[in-house]
């Protein structure tokens, strides 16, 4: 593992082959107020390099990222997916979410919530997306067409996925960290659930690119090699 980042990671998108957007929250002199630093991670040379912010919300935001950013309060800590009809889901922490047309107007905003809980996280997968409800132990499917519960994985009281707190996707299979320091993954294929990755120390993300992958750890964020 080499580690790129001992900041606070605020977002992780891809950026072409070989390639992820890197966004860090960054202290101010006076402490009190933060910034966000934009940075390309090159996997090949392990190399981390500058890129703009209208780069960055252009590649989370599809075409209409102007309006969108210029809507939405706080365009970095939000989870956001280009759908397949090329509408924006937007999806906050606290379960808030949005979606935008194609024009980046606001056409839909509400809360996603499973048995009253926060459902949160957004891992698109074609014409679905999946999120995490840690207080229900569960990831949960979602239809893009109707925007209602296809699939739930796990439960209150299973022990599949213990307080997840991440979901990702990468070449057909769902990637969640859960239980503290595992990522577990879920077969695209059957939807069977398997151990991934085993750490040391807690882990907050991950994000699979291909035969690389990124981990944000309570000591770093990491690029790894995968076998």
């Amino acid at each position: 593992m080499i580690r790129v980042s001992t900041k606070e990671i605020i977002d992780i998108l891809p950026y072409g082959d070989g390639k992820a957007i890197l966004v860090e929250k960054v202290p101010l002199a006076n402490l009190s107020k933060f910034k966000a630093s934009y940075s390309v991670i090159d996997f090949e040379n392990s190399t981390k390099n500058v890129l703009t912010k209208n780069a960055y919300l252009l590649k989370k935001f599809g075409a209409s990222f102007k309006t969108i950013s210029e809507t939405i309060p706080n365009f970095v800590q939000c989870d956001a997916a280009l759908l397949y009809d090329r509408r924006v889901l937007v999806i906050y922490p606290n379960g808030e979410a949005g979606i935008f047309d194609r024009e980046g107007e606001l056409s839909w905003s509400g809360y996603f919530k499973y048995h009253d809980e926060i459902v949160y996280g957004l891992a698109l997968e074609g014409k679905y997306f999946w999120t995490i409800c840690p207080t229900e132990n569960c990831v949960i499917r979602y239809s893009c067409q109707t925007m209602q519960v296809d699939l739930r994985i796990g439960g209150k009281d299973a022990t599949t996925f213990v307080n997840p707190t991440h979901i990702s996707f990468d070449d057909g299979d769902i990637y969640v960290c859960s239980g503290g320091n595992k990522v577990r993954r879920i077969d695209g294929s059957n939807l069977t659930v398997s151990d991934h990755l085993t750490f040391d120390e807690s882990v907050k993300q991950y994000h699979r690119f291909g035969k690389n992958s990124i981990a944000v750890l309570t000591s770093g964020t990491y690029l790894i090699e995968e076998k």
